[in-house]
Order: C-alpha cells, then sequence, then structure tokens
C-alpha cells in the first residue's frame, strides 16, 4: 500500500485532535473558516490576552496544559452543556492560547474532511518590528495550502486572517533562515520585546514544535525535547541537520515523506518518550516538568 497524500493525511484526525466522544458535537457546526473562527473564538479565552474580558481564577491556569481536544471539549461542557456553536459568557470559556485556537480549529476542519494542521513560528502583526510566538491553522483551500489565524479578528488586526500572507506569518524553520543568513535579529523573535524568552534557543523549540506538528503531534506551546541548549553549543552536524529541517518544512508537499522520515527515523530529532514542559502555570522553581503524551 502507497503512503497516503499530504492531503488524505492531514484530513484525517490526529490522536491529539480526534475529538473522540464529542465527535457528534461537531455536525451541527459550520464547516467554512469563517465559521470555524467564530465557534473557536466562543470557546477559549487566551490566558493573559482576553483577561480583560474574564479575571478567571489562579486555579483555572492549569486549563492552559489540557493536550488532548476531548478533553478541551470535556472541560468546555462541564461549565456549559450547550452547543459547542451556543454563545457562551466569557467564564464558561476554556484557558487556552493560540495553540488551543488552533488545535480546535484543526478538529473541526479535519471533521468536515478538509485538509489542516498546526503551523508553529512568529507572527508581526501583534508588536511593530517585532515577531511574536504564535500557531495558526493551514488547511488546503482546493488547490493550494493557505494560512487562517482562527484567533483574532481581522477588524481590530487590519489583517486578511483567513488568508495570512506568508510575509506576515512565518514558520519556525524560516525564522531559522533569516537569522542564519543574517537578515533577522534571534532577539525580535520569542514571546515579546520585554520578554526575556527570546532568541535562538526559542526559534529552535518553534522549529522542532513545527516540525511535529507537520506529523500531527501538536504540542504544548512551552514543550522542548531537542537542541535546547545555546547556540554556540550546537556542533557543524547540529547546524547542519537543522538548516534541513528549516528548508524541508517549507516545502509544502514536496517535503512531505522527508518530514515525516525526520520525526520518525532521525534519532536526534524523534519526541522521547519523556520531554520537558516549562508551563507558565507553574512557578520557575517547579520547572522543567517532566511530560509524555501518555
Amino acid at each position: 500500500m502507497s503512503d497516503p497524500t499530504p492531503q488524505v493525511y492531514y484530513a484525517s484526525q490526529s490522536a491529539i485532535t480526534d475529538p473522540a466522544q464529542h465527535t457528534h458535537l461537531y455536525d451541527e457546526l459550520p464547516h467554512d473558516t469563517e465559521g470555524v473562527s467564530r465557534v473557536v473564538q466562543g470557546l477559549v479565552l487566551h490566558y493573559f490576552g482576553d483577561k480583560w474580558l474574564y479575571n478567571y481564577p489562579p486555579e483555572r491556569m492549569a486549563e492552559i496544559d489540557t493536550r488532548y481536544v476531548p478533553a478541551i471539549l470535556d472541560r468546555l461542557l462541564e461549565m456549559d452543556a450547550r452547543s459547542l456553536g451556543e454563545l457562551r459568557s466569557p467564564d464558561t470559556r476554556f484557558i487556552g492560547c493560540c495553540r488551543d485556537f488552533t488545535a480546535l480549529s484543526v478538529s473541526m476542519l479535519r471533521h468536515a474532511g478538509v485538509p489542516a494542521r498546526s503551523r508553529h513560528g512568529f507572527a508581526d502583526y501583534f508588536e511593530p518590528g517585532y515577531y511574536m510566538d504564535h500557531v495558526v491553522v493551514e488547511f488546503w483551500n482546493g488547490t493550494a495550502w493557505q494560512l487562517f489565524d482562527s484567533e483574532i479578528d481581522e477588524q481590530h488586526f487590519k489583517l486578511p486572517v483567513r488568508d495570512v500572507p506568508r510575509n506576515r506569518f512565518i514558520v519556525g524553520g524560516q525564522a531559522w533562515q533569516m537569522c542564519r543568513a543574517g537578515k533577522a535579529d534571534p532577539d525580535l523573535f520569542g514571546l515579546g520585546s520585554v520578554a526575556p524568552i527570546k532568541g535562538w534557543s526559542f526559534i529552535r523549540s518553534r522549529m522542532m514544535q513545527d516540525l511535529a506538528a507537520l506529523n500531527k503531534t501538536e504540542m504544548l506551546c512551552w514543550e522542548e525535547w531537542v537542541f535546547d541548549g545555546p547556540q554556540e553549543q550546537l556542533s557543524e552536524s547540529d547546524l547542519v541537520l537543522l538548516d534541513h529541517v528549516a528548508e524541508v518544512t517549507q516545502q509544502g508537499d514536496a517535503g512531505f515523506a522527508e518530514v515525516r522520515r525526520l520525526f520518525t527515523e532521525e534519532p536526534r530529532l524523534r519526541l522521547p518518550k519523556v520531554f520537558h514542559n516549562f508551563s507558565p502555570a507553574h512557578k520557575p522553581e517547579e520547572l522543567p516538568l517532566d511530560m509524555s503524551l501518555a
């Protein structure tokens, strides 16, 4: 049996995005990107960006570490058992981040038979002159792969959020290439211009998360498993491998087979059974946490 095409592969759920026992809840939801965006924006609150809408109690911060879509849906239904498409108050929305807006959107699109995947990288539309850590949807529009930011509103950002230009959201591999070529400053990539978390190691982690997402392993934003040391400690062999990852993760369908091989067969890139989690839901002295996909 031949390997599936990228479109067939990304039209099916992953172990993380499969709604499982909640699959029937998707049947009455919109199948277009506009409708999906409207639904997920009514289901998720960004853990710091949306605090003005609902100053949630500290114990709810733990929701941001919910990995699997069925568990997110469990939590939503626990707070409000109505249809997912019903307008719900901010206090009954899931506390998450861009990864969760995207994971839910990908899950809903795949349910509708639309090939879709998460892409990890950086957006330039949150802070002028800065590339902010972000996760968006990439879906097959029938002829090409198209970027779609399901978290934000077009009116506020003056951006075609259903068709985000490739120069406004750049995947982790492109950020790596820009900095390797001296065309961008690594310190302009991170959690914000005043945040200490930025630079080469952050760019590498986003490239690894993007590689994982292209293999339908949709990680949490604060997880790392390889190449997490200082840039100067990387060997020439490491740099050659990372340059290759950066290239193939941007090749679209042409790079599909190699993207799959790297994540499943390359010893330096495979996801280990136990990896590190640097969740903002925990105190710095508690980190890193040992995590697994189990």
